[in-house]
C-alpha cells in the first residue's frame, strides 16, 4: 500500500480561536504561497512539504499564528481548506477536528467524485484514511489520543495526512504526518523524520522492525478459538499476580521473569467484556493491516493480545518513542509576526504588503516575466542570510522557551 509516515511533532496544548481577521489574511497568504509553489514546483511537491513537520510547522509561523501551539496544526489545516480553493490546484483538504473528523469518508467519496478517480480509488483513500487513524491511535501508544484528521489529496490521487493527538497529563500535543509517495509495508518503522520536544516512557511500538514477531503472533493468536485467549488471560492473571501451579511444587524450577512491564495497564477480569472479546475476534485476519481495521479491534484489545505475545509466546513488542531529532522553526515566525506577540505583534500592513508582493510574483510568472522569476529565486538567497542572523542572535529567543 502507498503510505508513510514522514515525522511527528509535539507542542504545548493551547485553548483559544484565531482572530478573523487574522484568519483571512492566513488563507489570502497561504493561496498565494500554494500557487507559487504549485507553478514552480507542482502539487506532488506541495504534499511532500506539508507531510513534513518541521516545514509545516515553519508554514503556520510564516502565516502569523502562535509560534508553538498545538492549535498551529487544526488552524493551519482550516486555512489550507480555504486556501485551495482560492487557487487553480487540483487539490482537496477533508476531514478535520473532532466531529469534522467523522465526515472524511464522506468527503473523500465527494473529492474522488469530483477529480474523477473512480469508486475503487474512493474506497482506497477511505481505507487509508481509517488505517491512519489506527495506527496512530492503536498500533503506537505513545499516551496521546488522536483528535484531529486531516486528509489533503491531488487530482492524480495522491494524498498526506496529518493528525493530531492529545496528552492531557503533560498538556501537550504530537503531530503524526504522512505521504503517500513512497511504497513500504505500513507498519515496519514507517516514520522517516520524526521531531519532538519531549520523549514519551511506557510506550508500545507495534509499527517497530523489532515488533515484527510480535505482529506474526498476534495476528497467529486472533485466527485461534476465542476460548484459548481467555484460557492465555487467565495464565496472564496467574504469572502477573506472582501465581505458581501444582507443577512448580512437584518439580521445582526457578522463576525468573525479566519482563518490561509498565506500559501494560491492569489487567482486571471483571473488566473484560467476553462477549465483546469473542465477538471482535472471531474472524480470520490474513495480515496485521487487517486486523487494526476490525471495528473494535482498538488500544485495550492489542494491548492484551500483546501482553499474550510476550508473556506466553516470549514474543516482545518495541517500547520505544519513534522520536529522532530536536528542532525549533521559530525563526520563521519572523516573517509577519505572531498571534501572541512572539516575536513581535503582527502588523496589518505589512502583512497585507507581503500579500501584494506575492500577487505581483505570481503574475510576472505567468506572464513569464524573467526579471519576477529571478526575485522570487532570490527569495532564497535572503533566506540564507536571515538564517545566519538568527542564529547570531539565538540568545534572544531564550527567554521564550
Amino acid at each position: 500500500m502507498e503510505m508513510n509516515i514522514r515525522g511527528v511533532a509535539d507542542l504545548p496544548l493551547h485553548y483559544g480561536n484565531v482572530p478573523r481577521w487574522l484568519f483571512k489574511r492566513m488563507t489570502e497568504l497561504a493561496s498565494e504561497i500554494l500557487t507559487i509553489m504549485g507553478e514552480e514546483f507542482g502539487e506532488l511537491k506541495i504534499l511532500e512539504r506539508l507531510s513534513n513537520p518541521l516545514w509545516f510547522q515553519a508554514l503556520s509561523n510564516v502565516l502569523g499564528f502562535d509560534w508553538h501551539s498545538s492549535g498551529s496544526t487544526t488552524v493551519l489545516c482550516g486555512v489550507l481548506r480555504e486556501a485551495v480553493h482560492k487557487t487553480d490546484l487540483k487539490m482537496a483538504v477533508v476531514g478535520g477536528k473532532g466531529r469534522q473528523s467523522l465526515r472524511t469518508p464522506i468527503e473523500i467519496r465527494s473529492v474522488a467524485e469530483r477529480f474523477r478517480l473512480g469508486e475503487d480509488e474512493a474506497e482506497r483513500l477511505v481505507k487509508i484514511s481509517r488505517l491512519a487513524a489506527k495506527i496512530d491511535n492503536a498500533a503506537i501508544q505513545d499516551g496521546f489520543q488522536i483528535y484531529h484528521h486531516t486528509m489533503i489529496i491531488t487530482g492524480n490521487g495522491d494524498w498526506c495526512i496529518i493528525q493530531q493527538g492529545m496528552n492531557r497529563e503533560i498538556r501537550m500535543a504530537r503531530r503524526y504526518h504522512w505521504l503517500s509517495e513512497k511504497i513500504g509495508r505500513l507498519v515496519v518503522e514507517p516514520h522517516s523524520a520524526i521531531s519532538s520536544t519531549v520523549k514519551m516512557r511506557n510506550i508500545l511500538n507495534l509499527a517497530a522492525e523489532e515488533s515484527e514477531n510480535a505482529r506474526k503472533m498476534i495476528v497467529e493468536i486472533v485466527n485461534e478459538n476465542p476460548e484459548k485467549i481467555r484460557r492465555d488471560i487467565y495464565r496472564l492473571r496467574r504469572i502477573l499476580s506472582g501465581d505458581r501451579s501444582i507443577l512448580d511444587w512437584l518439580i521445582p524450577k526457578p522463576v525468573n521473569i525479566k519482563f518490561d512491564l509498565t506500559y501494560y495497564r491492569p489487567l482486571e477480569e471483571h473488566k473484560i467484556n467476553w462477549r465483546r472479546l469473542h465477538r471482535n475476534l472471531s474472524f480470520n485476519a490474513d495480515c496485521f493491516e487487517n486486523l487494526l481495521l476490525r471495528r473494535g479491534v482498538g488500544p485495550s484489545t492489542l494491548r492484551a493480545l500483546s501482553l499474550i505475545s510476550e508473556l506466553i509466546y516470549g514474543e516482545p513488542p518495541s517500547k520505544r518513542d519513534p522520536v529522532t531529532h530536536i528542532y525549533d522553526p521559530v525563526k520563521w515566525s519572523f516573517t509577519v509576526g505572531g498571534k501572541d506577540g512572539i516575536p513581535y505583534p503582527i502588523s496589518k500592513r505589512h502583512y497585507d504588503n507581503v500579500i501584494y508582493e506575492l500577487e505581483l510574483i505570481i503574475d510576472g510568472i505567468r506572464r513569464n516575466e524573467e526579471a519576477k522569476r529571478r526575485a522570487f529565486k532570490n527569495l532564497g538567497l535572503l533566506s540564507k542570510k536571515w538564517n545566519s542572523i538568527f542564529e547570531e542572535n539565538r540568545t534572544f529567543l531564550d527567554r521564550f522557551d
